[in-house]
């Protein structure tokens, strides 16, 4: 995913931009809007911002309301207009993807009643954790990625740099204390790491750092993040009875274009190896489709008229949320295409990198 920071000679106005964030465009327009947004970071990061507190006012004040008769054949005929492929021109940055995820699940927290910080969680990985235990765990992963960018939160004392060590010694740590110094730590993180990616910015994102016992390009590390905060925001939003949010359009095309890219490592996890083969991912909430070459990780590139071998039609929150290990690949609405038996195998491998 490539940005500039060229200035458009037909740049994107802020009426524009707030009527595109409310999805309130022409549909005849959001090609132009998109390629206007390509080219100028700035605006992408207003989108968002716009996005999400629209969002947030909206869950503040909608009322439900019984939905119209038609609503589901008008939601499917749209969705069968907007499946031409497109290339991922307004997908977001890494850096903003991560920033509007950690942004999101604090304010979420900030909302939080004294009883919902004792709520257990339902995932089966969870078992005996409340809302309270899943945000110390974002918190110690989010003070790792600081840790690993150089800028360690003051006050954070975790050493152990894999998942499962760092959450248990940060869990030690906060038994007793109050659910407010997790989010404080959390918050501190997230604003740490932020600023430094941003001040490394685009051209600084292929370096690699050290991440969980490994070395990853900071991109993977920072999208890990933000991927990770998605889902547990969601697990917090379950425990608490309320409806689950998928990221802004932008951050989900960012985040379905990169776990295509993982498709062939998921699948070698399964013991299932396809050089040579590709499987077209078409994902019908963002208009986009990617041809993914089963034998090479991150080779990935815009759906073409070419023949595949498979063909998979999805929605992307949900093709995520099994990645996620949220969504059983059983359970997991798709229409194959082609040969069967191969995208049914890439659908079950789905959970395979899944971790707390």
């Amino acid at each position: 995913m490539s940005m500039n920071d060229q200035t458009p000679t037909n740049p994107v106005s802020a009426d524009d931009l707030a009527v595109y964030a409310l999805d309130a465009h022409e549909a005849e327009n959001a090609a132009d809007i998109a390629v206007r947004l390509h080219a100028s970071p700035g605006a992408v990061r207003l989108e968002q911002d716009l996005r999400f507190a629209a969002g947030e006012f909206a869950a503040a004040v909608v009322q439900e309301v019984a939905p119209a008769s038609d609503l589901r054949s008008r939601l499917l005929a749209t969705a069968r207009l907007r499946r031409t492929p497109v290339e991922a021109v307004a997908g977001s940055s890494p850096i903003d993807v991560h920033r509007v995820e950690l942004s999101r699940a604090i304010l979420l927290l900030r909302d939080l009643t004294a009883d919902d910080w004792a709520r257990p969680l339902d995932p089966p990985e969870f078992a005996g954790w409340t809302v309270h235990d899943v945000v110390v765990h974002l918190a110690a992963n989010q003070s790792l990625f600081a840790d690993q960018l150089g800028v360690p939160v003051p006050g954070v004392v975790e050493t152990a740099t894999d998942n499962e060590g760092r959450t248990a010694q940060a869990r030690a740590r906060h038994a007793g204390r109050p659910p407010a110094h997790a989010v404080a730590e959390l918050e501190a993180a997230a604003e740490a790491t932020d600023m430094e990616l941003m001040r490394r910015g685009e051209a600084r994102l292929n370096e690699t750092i050290l991440w969980w016992g490994g070395r990853a390009a900071t991109r993977v590390a920072a999208l890990v993040r933000a991927f990770e905060t998605w889902t547990h925001a969601d697990d917090i939003r379950r425990a608490t009875g309320a409806d689950m949010v998928a990221p802004p359009p932008a951050s989900l095309l960012t985040m379905a274009h990169s776990a295509c890219g993982f498709v062939p490592i998921m699948l070698g996890a399964r013991g299932a190896h396809h050089p040579g083969r590709l499987v077209r991912f078409r994902f019908s909430d963002l208009g986009a489709a990617w041809d993914v070459d089963l034998g090479a990780v991150g080779a990935v590139r815009p759906a073409s008229d070419d023949a595949v071998d498979a063909e998979i039609v999805a929605d992307a929150a949900t093709i995520c949320r099994s990645i996620s290990a949220r969504v059983e690949p059983r359970d997991l609405p798709y229409e194959a295409r082609g040969d069967q038996q191969l995208a049914g195998e890439v659908i079950d491998a789905l959970p395979a990198l899944a971790v707390l």
